[in-house]
C-alpha cells in the first residue's frame, strides 16, 4: 500500500483543552534544558513498525530508534545503514543470470552495530525479520515479496537474497522509509510481524532508546549510549508531543514551545515564515502529486468490462475532465504558488519523460462531451446521455465527488473548485468529504475504494525514493486492479502496458528510461487517473535547531541524529 499523508483532526473542544494544558510547556520552559526538544504530531503512531499501518508517525517514531539495511536522503540517493556497502554488479555484489532472468544479491553488514542492550545485530536478525514477514498466517506484503524465492545466511555478517526475476529495487526492499530489522532475540516470533509487542516496546540500534509512551499525550526517547556512530546524536532527549489541532501546533511553534512540526500545509507555511521563530524545511524533490481518481467500473462494482461505469469509461469524458480544470489557478490561489503542476507520473529524476503539458481549455472540454454523446437538451446545465458510449439514453451526468478530510482546507477548495469547473462544461458532481481511514480501507472494512464504492476521488500519492517500479505496478497493472490485491482502484486495463511494465524489471538503466517513457505516453492517452500538481512536503522546524532538512523520500526524522541545537 502506498504511502497517504494522514493527518487527523479532533474536534475543536478537545483542541482547544489540549492548548490550555500544552501552551508554556515546550522546550525551553520545563526545565528539561537546551538539550530537549519537542516535536508535534497529530495523533498516536499505531506502532513502531511503519510497513504495518503507514501512517507516518509510526516512520517518524521508527526513525528514533530503528535501523534498515538502508535509508534513502532527500535527493533520492541510497544510503547503507546495517549494510557496510551497497550491493551492485561492479562489486560483486549482484549476480544476474541473464539466461534465466533471475539475480543474486549478497548483503554484507557492518560489525560494530549493537542494539541497546549489548548484543550485536546480525545476519541472524535480518533472517529472523524475513521470516516474520513471510509467515503465511501472521506476516505481511512488502514490495517484491513475490520476486523473492529465498533469503540465506551466509556468516554471521553475510546473507544473500535470490530473486526469481530482476528486480531494480533490490536495495531498498529491506530499508527505506518503511522496514526495519527487528532483534530475533528480543521480539516474539509467535506473536506475528503484525502484531508483536516489540512493535510498540521496540529494541533500539537507533540514535534514541524509547523512554515512555503515554497514550494521548506523549511518547520520550533518550540518546543511545550504544548508537554506532561516535559522538551522535548531539541532542539528548526527544520528546513526540501529540497535538491534534493544526493550529494549535503551529501556536505552539510560533511561540518557541515546540522544535517541529511535521507535515505544514502551504497555508501553515504562509503564517509561520514572518514570525522570526519557525524556520520551514522544504523537500528538494516532490512526491506527492494531487490528482483525480477516475473508476471505470460502475460504482459498487470491480470489473469495466461486465459492469462499465456509464460516464468515466469513456476517455474522452476522462480527457475533458482534464482539460476543464484550471490547474494554475489552484496552485496559485489555493496553494499559495507552492503547488507546481504535474501531469504525468513521470516527472522525476532519473527517469523524467518528456510528456507535453495538456491545455487548460474549457470550450475543447466542451466539445469533447460533445463528440462523446453528452448534450444538454433539455437545458437545465447537466449534459444527458445521447447516443454516448455505455449509459442509457438519457442518463444524466451526474456523480459523486469525494475526498479526505485530514489534508485540511486546502483539498477542500480545491475539491470544491473543481466541482464548479466541471460544472461549467455541464457535469454536476455532489460533494463528499470522509476519512481517508474509510477511503483506503480494505474491502473487509468497507473501504471505497477496494470496494469499487466511488466515482471521482480527490487525494495526493506518490513514491519514495529513486525507482518508481514498484509504486507503478501498484497503481496502474492489471493485476493490482483485484480487491486488496494492489491500488489500481480505477480498475484500468492496457495490455501494452503491463506488457512494458514487466519489461521495466531489469537493470538496464538505458533501456528502463525508454520504457519508462512509452508508458508515460500511454498513460497520457488513456488517463486512468489525472495528475494536476505535487503539493508542498515540508516540515516547520524552530530556528534554534540546525541540521533538519525535509525529505520527500522520508520522514523529517530521517538525519536527526545529526540534529544540532545551535542556540
Amino acid at each position: 500500500m502506498s504511502n497517504k499523508r494522514l493527518i487527523y483532526v479532533i474536534g475543536m473542544m478537545v483542541a482547544f483543552g489540549l492548548f490550555v494544558s500544552l501552551s508554556g510547556c515546550g522546550t525551553t520552559k520545563t526545565g528539561a534544558g537546551e538539550s530537549t526538544i519537542t516535536i508535534l504530531i497529530a495523533e498516536d503512531p499505531p506502532s513502531f513498525n511503519a510497513m504495518i499501518s503507514d501512517t507516518g508517525y509510526d516512520s517518524l517514531v521508527m526513525e528514533l530508534v530503528m535501523l534498515g539495511l538502508t535509508d534513502v536522503d532527500p535527493q533520492g540517493n541510497v544510503l547503507p545503514e546495517l549494510a557496510a556497502e551497497l550491493p551492485t554488479v561492479d562489486n560483486g555484489g549482484v549476480t544476474v543470470d541473464d539466461g534465466a532472468g533471475t539475480m543474486e544479491v549478497t548483503w554484507k553488514m557492518r560489525k560494530d552495530i549493537q542494539w541497546s542492550d549489548g548484543k550485536p545485530v546480525t545476519a541472524d536478525d535480518v533472517v529472523f525479520t524475513w521470516n516474520a514477514i513471510m509467515d503465511p498466517e501472521m506476516g505481511t506484503w512488502i514490495p517484491g515479496i513475490d520476486y523473492i524465492d529465498s533469503l540465506e545466511k551466509v556468516d554471521d555478517y553475510t546473507f544473500k537474497i535470490l530473486y526469481n526475476t530482476i528486480y531494480p529495487a533490490y536495495l531498498t526492499q529491506l530499508g527505506g522509509e518503511q522496514l526495519v530489522i527487528w532483534p530475533a532475540h528480543y521480539c516474539k516470533a509467535e506473536q506475528g510481524f503484525s502484531a508483536w509487542d516489540c512493535g510498540r516496546e521496540p529494541l533500539s540500534d537507533g540514535p534514541y532508546i524509547l523512554k515512555t509512551w503515554v497514550a494521548g499525550d506523549h511518547l520520550s526517547f533518550t540518546r543511545n549510549p550504544k548508537y554506532y556512530q561516535q559522538g551522535k546524536p548531539a541532542i539528548e532527549n526527544v520528546v513526540v508531543r501529540v497535538v491534534p489541532d493544526a493550529t494549535v501546533r503551529k501556536t505552539m511553534m510560533i511561540n518557541g514551545d515546540a522544535d517541529i512540526d511535521m507535515w505544514v500545509t502551504e497555508q501553515v507555511i504562509a503564517d509561520m515564515k514572518n514570525s522570526g521563530k519557525v524556520g520551514v524545511s522544504i523537500s528538494p524533490n516532490n512526491r506527492w502529486v494531487v490528482r483525480l481518481f477516475m473508476n471505470e467500473a460502475a460504482k459498487g462494482t470491480v470489473d469495466p468490462v461486465a459492469s462499465p461505469h456509464p460516464i468515466l469509461s469513456d476517455v474522452r469524458v476522462r480527457q475533458a475532465i482534464r482539460a476543464a480544470i484550471d490547474v494554475d489557478t489552484i496552485s496559485k490561489q489555493i496553494f499559495y504558488g507552492y503547488g507546481v503542476p504535474v501531469w504525468t507520473e513521470f516527472f522525476r529524476p532519473p527517469y523524467a519523460c518528456n510528456i507535453p503539458r495538456p491545455k487548460f481549455d474549457i470550450e475543447a472540454a466542451k466539445t469533447m462531451l460533445e463528440q462523446a454523446g453528452w448534450n444538454d437538451a433539455d437545458g437545465d446545465g447537466v449534459r444527458e446521455c445521447h447516443s454516448c458510449l455505455n449509459a442509457p439514453e438519457g442518463y444524466k451526468m451526474e456523480m459523486e465527488f469525494m475526498t479526505y478530510a485530514e489534508y485540511g482546507e486546502p483539498l477542500i477548495l480545491t475539491h470544491q473548485f473543481i466541482a464548479e469547473a466541471l460544472g461549467r462544461i455541464g457535469m454536476k458532481l455532489n460533494l463528499s468529504v470522509i476519512q481517508g481511514s474509510v477511503m483506503w480501507a480494505d474491502t473487509q472494512s468497507g473501504g471505497t475504494e477496494q470496494t469499487g464504492n466511488f466515482d471521482i476521488d480527490l487525494w495526493d500519492d506518490g513514491y519514495s525514493g529513486f525507482d518508481p517500479t514498484d509504486y507503478i505496478w501498484e497503481l496502474y497493472a492489471s493485476d493490482a486492479a483485484t480487491p486488496d490485491y494492489g491500488w489500481n482502484i480505477v480498475r484500468w486495463q492496457n495490455e501494452e502496458f503491463n506488457n512494458l511494465l514487466n519489461e521495466s524489471y531489469t537493470l538496464d538503466e538505458d533501456f528502463r528510461k525508454v520504457t519508462f517513457c512509452r508508458m508515460a505516453q500511454i498513460l497520457d492517452e488513456q488517463l486512468p487517473d489525472i495528475l494536476m500538481f505535487s503539493a508542498v512536503n515540508a516540515d516547520a522546524f524552530s530556528l534554534r535547531l540546525q541540521g533538519v532538512q525535509s525529505s520527500s523520500n522520508d520522514l523529517v526524522t530521517w538525519n536527526i541524529a545529526d540534529w544540532q541545537i545551535v542556540k
